[in-house]
């Protein structure tokens, strides 16, 4: 117990081979990260935990060159071969951020450990993807893709944190109704709005930020706001939605898992998210609709709120070693108590993103308002010598660019 090294946790940096990045590089990020890491570290190496979504394998326009999709066959040869495409120019975009990490790791100053998530999930099933990404981090070949990791020394537990979103849980790493959105109304609306007002209208840049919006229930409030912001384009983004939206709920994907989630009688998730979008299809540019997009998406997020820390709750229940869960996934930063494990403060982490985020909230009129910032958030575990007695300290914070 003694000899245990100081252990980070991050998540959710969403490292894409096309979209838009930070006003911050990731490099940079690192950069200013590292920085308080070595010091605390000591003379023993530090131990740094990516709890999933380091990639973003789902969201990237390169699945609309060909005919795959991310939500269809994991092993499939065409999903693998655009998996492997995502990540080799992945890699070279940020090739200075691998630098950064690889760097660490040879010299021995660092032991990285990956966590997949939803949206790297992908490189499980793509060995020429996994090996490219253990060269990129470690300059071996060794690297392990884990579904969750313990810590017995720490007493912490780490898993990506999609379980308890029903929108994208899946227990066996299969496809989920979440990668269809990203896909299918996330990627293709910037897309289908270029080619009717074209590629160099002005500001037309600010439509990839749709990416960037969480939770993904807010998407359909972010676009009514662009509508009002860009009166100029509110005729094209209302045909171009309610296109994307028909399309979608045609997608045969999409169709199944509606059949699937259906119960007689009550108010399930396929008729949530069915009126959501029904909602935002035809009165998203209406100002009769705000209120009302305001309360769904209220409602969705209530249902949404807690079920990750009561998830946690569980585990601790289950493993009575564990005084700590570690999530990501929602990309909002959380710290709750959730009472003692052997006579012990147990606590739940989320450890937020390293990426843009354009939060919602509500203005004083009912309608839905966003602000955009560059949120970094990481969480460190200290050896039990710590000069300073530490035992964890959460770091969060958002920059906001003029």
């Amino acid at each position: 117990m003694a000899e245990r090294r100081l252990l980070i946790f991050i998540s959710d940096i969403h490292l894409t081979d096309q979209l838009h990045g930070n006003a911050v590089s990731k490099a940079d990020q690192f950069a200013r990260f590292w920085q308080r890491i070595s010091i605390a570290r000591g003379k023993r190496p530090a131990e740094l935990c990516i709890v999933g979504d380091l990639f973003d394998l789902v969201r990237s326009p390169s699945w609309f060159e060909g005919r795959a999709r991310p939500y269809q066959g994991a092993s499939t040869n065409s999903v693998v071969k655009t998996v492997e495409r995502i990540v080799e120019e992945t890699l070279r975009r940020e090739a200075g951020f691998f630098t950064a990490i690889r760097e660490r790791v040879q010299s021995g100053e660092l032991v990285v450990h990956y966590v997949v998530g939803n949206h790297d999930r992908l490189l499980r099933f793509a060995p020429a993807a996994r090996l490219a990404v253990s060269r990129a981090i470690t300059g071996g070949d060794d690297l392990e893709l884990h579904t969750e990791l313990e810590f017995p020394d720490h007493g912490v537990l780490a898993y990506h944190g999609n379980a308890g979103d029903p929108i994208n849980a899946s227990p066996d790493g299969d496809a989920t109704i979440g990668d269809a959105i990203g896909s299918e109304l996330i990627l293709k609306f910037p897309r289908r709005l270029r080619a009717i007002v074209g590629a160099d209208h002005p500001g037309i840049e600010h439509i990839d930020d749709i990416d960037d919006v969480r939770p993904v229930y807010a998407v359909p409030a972010w676009v009514r706001q662009q509508s009002v912001m860009r009166k100029e384009l509110l005729r094209p983004m209302a045909q171009v939605w309610n296109e994307v939206v028909e399309e979608f709920l045609d997608n045969d994907f999409v169709r199944r898992w509606l059949d699937r989630q259906h119960k007689t009688f009550a108010l399930d998730l396929g008729k949530k998210l069915r009126l959501l979008l029904e909602l935002s299809r035809n009165r998203v540019m209406a100002h009769g609709s705000d209120e009302k997009l305001t309360q769904l998406y209220r409602f969705f997020q209530h249902s949404f709120d807690g079920k990750m820390s009561q998830l946690a709750a569980t585990e601790m229940l289950r493993r009575k070693r564990v005084r700590f869960v570690v999530n990501g996934h929602s990309h909002f930063p959380s710290m709750q108590p959730l009472g003692t494990q052997d006579g012990k403060p147990a606590v739940y982490f989320n450890t937020g993103t390293w990426r843009a985020v354009h939060q919602i909230g509500h203005d004083l009129g009912g309608r839905p308002s966003f602000l955009a910032y560059d949120a970094m958030t990481y969480l460190v575990f200290f050896p039990i010598d710590d000069k300073l007695g530490r035992d964890y300290e959460w770091w969060t914070g958002g920059l906001v660019a003029r």
